[in-house]
């Protein structure tokens, strides 16, 4: 099998996953928000960058992944996935020591710092995003979602950093570690809270079943990201961090035989998954939450994967859909 006879559907079609297909109703206001927040504050970016994530359409993936959130609910979470998604592709030829710092700081401003006055529209949509989740959700939701900003960007995209500047592959044992968090999508696991209008106590979210769910739907749309973006990601150097790629590496495998072994672990992490939801200990008077808290999980899982096959430009197996780092949007200061 050669790169061009690939076709990600081959292996994740739509119909892969047992939960329902959704998508939001406020979808369409989300695409005209989306837009306007990339002409006001992600202009620090090129003109080119700037109209590829105007294409990318990422309000779909979280309309897909939230279904029932009201439009006030979903802003914020919106605002994060275009957020994040640009803080995590500009960082492509970023040291670790430089990445690290961009954390510290963001993690004050998701906090209530303002943006200083030479800080570029990220920060100022960190700030939103902040202040937007704290009209709405107590103090220690927003600690956990903060938290959970940090622990990716720092466990994941931080400790990649160096594989990628030197172009080397990480150990398959390594990597299944740090894919769980460079993925990015332990902020969003938080948000089936949102939608559901209840925060678990400290000791169910702390629950090793809680957690374990939560690991498995992290490292399941890791796969996902990995098969999907295989493409893409082979016409560039530096991304060596991909389970297919790593496979390849490790074991001296074809293209075909990386992607079977790649499907292997995504589906023994599926099938872990779907048979711990089926033998959950009794979680009393919470039982009910844990199980919508399970069907948000699988509604995300899900609505990742229609949203590569449906509605972005992002993964176009050329690359020419996604915004590589270009020399102006290196900078993260207005100009």
């Amino acid at each position: 099998m050669t790169i061009q006879e690939f076709n990600p559907t081959d292996y994740l079609p739509q119909s892969y996953y047992p939960w329902p297909d959704l998508i939001n109703p406020h979808t369409e206001k989300m695409g005209i928000d989306q837009i306007r927040w990339i002409e006001e504050d992600y202009t620090y970016l090129t003109e080119k960058q700037q109209k590829k994530y105007k294409k990318m359409k990422l309000h779909c993936c979280i309309a897909r992944m939230l279904p029932y959130a009201s439009l006030e609910r979903i802003t914020p979470c919106h605002r994060f996935i275009l957020f994040q998604s640009v803080f995590d592709d500009q960082l492509e030829y970023k040291t670790a020591e430089e990445i690290d710092a961009m954390r510290l700081r963001l993690v004050e401003v998701f906090n209530g710092s303002q943006p200083e006055s030479n800080e570029n529209g990220l920060f100022r949509q960190a700030y939103k995003i902040g202040a937007e989740f704290r009209a709405f959700m107590p103090a220690v939701w927003v600690a956990r979602f903060v938290d959970a900003f940090h622990r990716v960007t720092r466990y994941g995209v931080v400790d990649e950093a160096p594989y990628k500047e030197n172009k080397t592959a990480m150990s398959l044992i390594y990597y299944l570690i740090n894919r769980e968090y460079s993925i990015l999508m332990y902020p969003y696991l938080y948000m089936i809270d949102i939608e559901t209008d209840f925060v678990f106590p400290d000791l169910l979210d702390k629950h090793p079943v809680i957690q374990r769910l939560r690991t498995l739907a992290s490292r399941i749309i890791g796969w996902q990201n990995d098969i999907q973006g295989l493409s893409k990601e082979l016409r560039l150097e530096t991304e060596v961090t991909n389970l297919i790629v790593v496979l390849q590496h490790q074991y001296n495998l074809s293209l075909k035989d990386a992607l079977a072994e790649a499907m292997k672990i995504h589906n023994a992490d599926l099938a872990e998954f779907t048979e711990l939801a089926k033998v959950l200990p009794d979680f009393g008077i919470y039982q009910s939450h844990v199980d919508r808290f399970i069907l948000g999980l699988g509604l995300q899982i899900q609505g990742v994967n229609s949203f590569y096959i449906n509605d972005t430009t992002r993964y176009l197996p050329d690359g020419s859909g996604f915004a590589w780092p270009e020399e102006k949007s290196l900078e993260l200061k207005d100009e």
